[in-house]
């Protein structure tokens, strides 16, 4: 070890070059790091969409729902699959552990569902793992009051999108709200009938004649060429003159007996049409919606700004267009990054100012706090190297690591100033400086290998948690392991580079006052060791109490003003009805204070729900004075419901402590629906929870027909027949057209839709004997209630209560909603479950506290082959209790309740904690190595290792002071005031107990350990004797 610091020293210059080099390098790599609110963490969920248009919900899950679950069910590391089949589509959710190898699950995925059969009309299933940029990270507004919608949706297709996708890191753009020109052929009924066709013969023989054909390469004239068939008209009259032949079945049809094709316009209106497959409003007025989704490598600052660049150039070349931001993600991350790192430099000034005063030398403070740039820009570096981002973890865990990463530096600087001041001191320069870093270097060292260990058990928490709070912990350790070199070579240096060979002793100071007053409490305490124990027990005890007046949460809640609202019509609602509903809800919001932007949009590009096109989604910005969005949300929710409409959820990034869930599973819908909704009467009566959401929705009426077999096998009627005349309306696209340089797609529509359903018994069919039969005389018609949709879960059919949590004490309005539901009478079959975030925070919550348990057996590990056995660290363990003694009651006076940041903060205060109490034992054993007594041992540690210990105790609360004034907006509840309170409060209390508690428990071990070794020794000469 004093080759490495004689090395330091004696090479100065190497030293200063490769410091700077360090620290400017450092500063070049977190300027070029990708930034970031929290960690990217996907969550271990493939997704498969399956689209059958046209099909029931109960349709969906027989055909489609339950052959898909069956085949996966099966499938290794599955936790849960969840499925829901609505009209049109089905959704499923499979579920997996964290740690699994997402790519290989979703590729098994993929290989297993390409080997089903469904029925025809079904697409091919889209298998997709959950993405964490799933969700746009900005929405625009597009407008311009010089052209037309149409006209606009053309812009916005062939300049504005590829214009934003060239933005690197621009994974898609969609377009909401554009409209389209195509050709639209829709067939007449009733001369398809005079000429024996059919809509589906028609489409079919169109498809034939529209695609274009490569046949291959054949030798012409001596050379290769290519052969081609090119189905494609260039003419939209051509296409309306399309011959189709109409001896496709029945030659005899044939009106005239000579023509064998009719044109296409003889049995089909074909026009060009504007039509949308989405609708996009802002604050009311309908217009063109801009969504830009991030790819998974991307970063979103620089994503954000290159879209924003990309508008200015557009509005400079079309000086009407403009463009409305609704969601800009990286803004915010911009203000959280850079309140984050203004408290991470406030902390750092805090410390120094705090070392100042205790060394009152500017010179020993300057060789002291170099520790903290050198330690931070490694970290920096490091994580740069593990592609790791800047975000609120890592930044945060720079601000908590500064009191900690200054530790190993003070201690050494201390003592070697502390040698120089004594006038016994027979060393000078080098020699003074090797011999006080080199006493040091095991208690440092042992101190930041402890602290380092306590972070080692975050790889065993699993789940989100473990995610979030893993970059946290690499960030501290790297920090603390420069820290530890830099104390040992960069210090050590300046020390013989800047201060006197001996500094002049200095008159008694009201420092050497406060040590002579610990050095008068500390013996009075060891010589009352009984009375001392008990009242640090006793406070240890009450503080436990505390703990059901703080409460629980799971993370503290974010404090950005948006709210991302859904709105679900109610079953069989028309395009027109959502339209209503969504101005009347328009309407109603417009007129609240504080909003500053709504767009709402529904159909194709819904990020949430892809294949739900009948969802509508809602972006509400606030403006900066709105102080309580939890209770806009509330009055929002209850007035939004009193309008009658369908059912409306909201997930806002505002303020909230978190939702509770209730599941109900059973068999059937009928068997759940009842204590569903019971459970649901239940939560709106508590006053702790809000905005209560049932998921199980009104049924849809269905038609029954029942067919007279008899009758139609007498007409010679097929099913088939009957099948089509009541079927839906079905569109297909056929081709394109070129108009005006841009192709648009051919789409034939089959008739128009009926929408009065006593025209359905109406429709005439042909017999075989070419005679019109009107439906009503070969079917019966009944009508019967249908699910809405199906939600299954691992095989049972399942419905979710929902609720917010108002109050901050999550876990004890769980617990009254549990006793509440345990009163509801249950029938057999059916099962209820909270859920939520409760079910998060007891998984987390025991994650943690396992990782805390294993942390202290890691610690007490290192302890034992520092100290070469287990007495002193025992001793050195009893500084962890009292801890919670200033971490409680700093919640409580707080105000913050007991939450995953907190719990994080526990886990740290267990290193930062022990530090202390090593370097006090550690100079207590070297003492009595030396000869001196175990009670003047003591007292001489206590009173030599005071200065330093409480320095770093105190730094390191200045140092994290900065979080106390931590706004929710300013963290996104991750590194929050919470976790800060928790640490500083610990520390203060277990650094002042520790200086009592923790000698009194060495001597006392040591007594016993003397004791226990003359007894053994009285022994075995008694037995020598004999």
């Amino acid at each position: 070890m004093k080759s490495i610091i004689g090395f330091s020293i004696g090479n100065k210059l190497a030293i200063w070059i490769v410091t700077c080099f360090i620290i400017v390098f450092g500063i070049y790599v977190g300027f070029s790091m990708k930034l970031e609110t929290i960690p990217n963490i996907n969550e271990p969920v493939v997704n498969i969409t399956t689209v059958y248009p046209g099909a029931s919900p109960e349709a969906i899950l027989s055909d489609v729902t339950e052959p898909i679950e069956k085949k996966v069910s099966n499938l290794e590391g599955v936790k849960n699959i969840t499925s829901t089949s609505f009209e049109g589509a089905s959704t499923i959710e499979i579920q997996y552990d964290f740690k699994t190898d997402m790519e290989k699950a979703e590729n098994k995925i993929k290989e297993m569902v390409s080997g089903l059969h469904f029925p025809e009309g079904v697409m091919n299933p889209d298998v997709a793992r959950a993405n964490f940029n799933d969700l746009p990270v900005m929405v625009l507004s597009l407008t311009d009051n010089t052209k037309k919608i149409e006209d606009l949706s053309v812009l916005a297709q062939k300049e504005i999108m590829p214009a934003f996708e060239e933005v690197e890191g621009v994974s898609k753009v969609e377009i909401i709200g554009k409209k389209n020109k195509e050709v639209e052929i829709k067939y007449k009924q009733d001369k398809l009938d005079q000429y024996a066709l059919s809509a589906k013969d028609v489409t079919a023989y169109l498809k034939t004649i529209k695609t274009d054909m490569n046949l291959g390469m054949q030798v012409l004239d001596g050379k290769e060429k290519i052969i081609k068939v090119n189905g494609n008209e260039d003419s939209f009259e051509k296409i309306k003159e399309l011959p189709i032949p109409i001896n496709l079945k029945v030659q005899n049809n044939n009106p005239n007996g000579r023509e064998t094709s009719v044109a296409l316009k003889e049995v089909a209106d074909v026009n060009i049409v504007q039509k949308s497959q989405s609708v996009s409003r802002a604050n009311g007025i309908e217009g063109i919606g801009i969504q830009i989704l991030q790819s998974s490598n991307g970063n979103t600052v620089n994503v954000v700004d290159g879209i924003k660049d990309k508008m200015k150039k557009l509005q400079q070349k079309h000086n009407s267009l403009e463009f409305v931001s609704i969601l800009d993600s990286g803004e915010p991350i911009k203000e959280s990054v850079g309140v984050m790192i203004n408290k991470t430099l406030m902390g750092a000034a805090f410390a120094v100012l705090i070392i100042l005063l205790f060394l009152r030398d500017i010179k020993s403070t300057i060789i002291a706090v170099i520790s903290i740039p050198v330690s931070l820009v490694i970290s920096l570096i490091m994580l740069k190297q593990l592609n790791m981002t800047l975000n609120l973890m890592t930044l945060g865990a720079m601000t908590v690591a500064i009191g900690r990463v200054i530790d190993d530096s003070i201690v050494v600087i201390e003592n070697i100033y502390r040698r120089m001041t004594l006038t016994e001191e027979k060393l000078s320069g080098v020699n003074l400086i090797k011999a006080a870093t080199s006493e040091m270097f095991s208690s440092i060292m042992s101190s930041t290998i402890v602290t380092i260990a306590v972070f080692l058990p975050l790889g065993l928490i699993d789940g989100p948690v473990g995610e979030l709070f893993m970059p946290f912990g690499v960030t501290i350790v790297f920090a603390l392991l420069a820290s530890l070199v830099v104390s040992i070579t960069v210090v050590p240096m300046m020390a013989h580079l800047m201060l006197k060979r001996k500094v002049e002793v200095t008159k008694k100071t009201s420092s050497s006052r406060v040590t002579n007053s610990y050095h008068a409490i500390l013996n009075w305490s060891l010589n009352h060791k009984l009375i001392t124990f008990c009242l640090a027990s006793a406070l240890f005890i009450g503080s436990i109490f505390l703990i059901p007046s703080i409460g629980v949460s799971f993370i503290g809640s974010s404090g950005n003003k948006m709210i991302l609202a859904t709105y679900n019509p109610v079953p069989g609602a028309t395009d027109n009805t959502i339209k209503n509903d969504v101005k009347n809800a328009e309407e109603y919001l417009l007129k609240r204070d504080h909003i500053k932007m709504i767009q709402s949009s529904y159909g194709e590009g819904n990020p949430l729900h892809p294949a739900n096109k009948k969802q509508v989604l809602f972006f509400i910005t606030y403006k900066d004075g709105l102080k309580d969005l939890t209770k806009e949300k509330d009055i929002i929710f209850n007035d939004l419901q009193k309008l009658g409409m369908g059912e409306w959820g909201f997930n806002s990034s505002g303020n909230s402590n978190g939702n509770v869930d209730v599941f109900v599973y059973g068999k059937t819908i009928e068997e759940i629906r009842p204590v569903a909704d019971s459970v649901k009467k239940s939560l709106e009566n508590n006053q702790e929870v809000t905005n209560v959401k049932l998921d199980l929705s009104d049924s849809l009426r269905q038609v029954n027909f029942i067919l007279n077999t008899e009758k139609m096998v007498s007409l010679g009627i097929q099913p088939i027949q009957i099948y089509n005349k009541l079927g839906s309306a079905k569109e297909e696209q056929i081709g394109e057209l070129k108009v005006d340089g841009q192709k648009i797609p051919i789409r034939t529509v089959e008739r128009d839709s009926i929408v009065q359903q006593s025209e359905l018994s109406k429709q005439q069919v042909t017999t075989i004997s070419n005679q019109k039969v009107e439906l009503g005389e070969i079917l019966s018609e009944a009508e019967a209630d249908t699910p809405a949709f199906i939600t299954k879960r691992n095989g049972d059919v399942y419905t979710k209560i929902s609720a917010e949590i108002t109050d901050k004490d999550v876990g004890k309005v769980t617990e009254n909603i549990q006793k509440k539901i345990d009163e509801l009478s249950v029938p057999s079959g059916v099962q209820v479950n909270v859920g939520g975030v409760t079910e998060q925070i007891d998984e987390s919550f025991a994650q943690i506290g396992i990782a805390i348990g294993i942390a202290i057996v890691i610690v007490y590990f290192v302890l034992v082959v520092t100290f070469g056995g287990g007495l002193a660290p025992l001793a050195i363990l009893f500084s962890l209790p009292y801890a919670l003694i200033g971490s409680l009651l700093g919640l409580l006076i707080t105000n913050e309740s007991i939450s995953v940041s907190v719990m994080i903060g526990a886990l740290m205060l267990i290193g930062i904690v022990v530090t202390n109490a090593v370097v006090l034992i550690d100079r207590a054993i070297k003492n009595e190595q030396k000869g001196i007594l175990l009670r003047e041992s003591i007292l001489e540690a206590g009173v030599t290792r005071l200065r330093p210990i409480l320095m770093t105790a105190i730094a390191t609360v200045g140092a994290l002071s900065p979080l106390l004034f931590t706004e929710n907006s300013d963290s996104s509840g991750l590194i929050s005031k919470g976790l800060g309170v928790t640490v500083i409060g610990g520390l203060t209390s277990s650094t002042l107990l520790t200086l009592i508690i923790v000698p009194i428990v060495y001597e006392s071990l040591m007594k016993l350990k003397y004791k226990w070794t003359k007894s053994r020794k009285k022994k075995h000469e008694f037995k020598i004797g004999a």
